[in-house]
């Protein structure tokens, strides 16, 4: 966008990182205020920032023509991408960066020049002096392992047959998740694996907890372990209950990996005989006529459970919503929305406040302002957003690799919202 246009002191940017070496100063008057987590500045436009007000984390000089690299989805590197490049990169890390084992010290010496890490950074130990020394700021995490560990890409399944292909006294790094979906021996487990460092989670039999937990790298932060309890199936999908799918289940004891969604055609006596007990680290959709029934088979102070009243609306991806679906349905209805509702223009308002029980949003809804109120007032929990359809909505621009909004104002002034931008 041209801000040269502008009058001013009218404009205001909101980003995580304000690129400002190629800024003139015409285009600073034009700037009114700034908030950013960090801003690039050479030794001539550094004095820009006090022509407007600022709100700045950091300042980074850095020299007009050295080559910024934004990282902004996972990355592993290996030898080959430190090699070849004529002039350094500045890297701008916003997510993960792996490096291989066989990255050398001269290797990042010569193709990074500085690096401003907001995500996270994991790295051979041999090349710690080069990253920590062009390390010009640090919002995230810096992670470094044994060189002479082995790196697995992805996730890993520890079973008995990984184990054996393993050799003896190994160092693992894992840049996925860790499963140990079934017991394995101890003495195997702990002959094979000498230290290991997981970047994502861990699951783990509860056989094995206390061998695994010994095996965690003492140089890295522990990662997030959940334990499967003994004589538990685990379950690793999300699990659907009706009473036909578990109306032969007798007393089991449940560890689900996922969500857990129990119908309303489910009553007290079936549940209470199907299910013994139920551990889940998802989050579980219970019909509120089986609340009491429910919490003698779960941890409901530690399972995030949602007790929902008449019938269930589960939105995953679009959802129109019309006036003939509230009208066809008897009682109330919960509606539980992850993706996007779009409530039509004719849909009464008090029908709509009369037909939900309860409202919990994760995505998007949107709708008229006389059916706001309605949905605000059976709001349960609004974690996303709602949406009124009369608003004009404005046009979103894909620049420079970042989402970047314009808002422009009545007063005449124009905002930016962007992760980052160049100025």
């Amino acid at each position: 966008m041209n801000l040269e246009d502008r009058a001013p002191r009218s404009v205001r940017i909101n980003c995580g990182n304000l690129d400002m070496r190629e800024t003139t100063e015409q285009v600073a008057s034009r700037i009114l205020h700034v908030n950013a987590g960090s801003v690039l500045v050479t030794a001539e436009t550094r004095d820009f920032l006090s022509m407007f007000s600022n709100n700045v984390g950091n300042m980074i000089e850095v020299p007009r023509e050295v080559r910024l690299k934004t990282i902004l989805a996972d990355e592993i590197l290996g030898r080959d991408a430190f090699s070849g490049e004529v002039e350094p990169f500045l890297i701008m890390n916003m997510s993960n960066i792996t490096l291989e084992p066989d990255v050398t010290a001269e290797g990042v010496e010569g193709s990074w020049y500085e690096i401003i890490n907001m995500g996270d950074i994991l790295y051979p130990e041999h090349v710690a002096g080069p990253i920590t020394n062009k390390l010009t700021a640090n919002m995230g995490g810096l992670t470094p392992y044994r060189s002479s560990a082995q790196l697995i890409k992805g996730d890993v399944m520890l079973d008995e047959v990984y184990l054996a292909s393993l050799d003896d006294d190994v160092d693992l790094v894992v840049t996925g998740n860790l499963r140990i979906p079934e017991p394995v021996p101890n003495d195997v487990l702990d002959r094979k694996i000498n230290t290991v460092l997981v970047r994502g989670d861990v699951l783990c039999r509860a056989e094995n907890v206390s061998m695994l937990r010994s095996k965690y790298d003492p140089k890295s932060a522990s990662p997030d372990t959940n334990v499967v309890p003994d004589e538990h199936e685990l379950v690793e999908r999300d699990l659907s209950l009706t009473a036909a799918s578990i109306r032969s289940w007798k007393g089991r004891k449940i560890y689900a990996a996922g969500s857990v969604t129990i119908h309303d055609d489910v009553d007290a006596d079936t549940l209470e005989s199907a299910l013994d007990r139920l551990v889940c680290t998802g989050r579980v959709l219970c019909p509120e006529p089986l609340s009491e029934v429910f919490s003698g088979a779960c941890d409901t102070l530690n399972t995030d459970v949602i007790f929902y009243g008449g019938a269930l609306w589960v939105v995953d991806t679009d959802l129109t919503l019309r006036q003939s679906r509230l009208d066809l349905i008897d009682g109330t209805a919960t509606l539980y929305n992850n993706g996007t509702v779009t409530i039509e223009e004719d849909v009464d308002a008090r029908t709509l406040y009369d037909r939900l029980a309860a409202v919990y949003n994760w995505g998007t809804i949107t709708c008229f302002p006389d059916q706001m109120s309605a949905v605000e007032a059976r709001i349960a929990v609004n974690e996303g957003t709602l949406h009124e359809a009369s608003e004009q909505e404005e046009s979103d621009e894909e620049e420079q690799g970042a989402h970047e909004e314009h808002e422009a104002h009545d007063d005449g002034t124009l905002t930016i919202n962007a992760g980052n931008y160049k100025l």
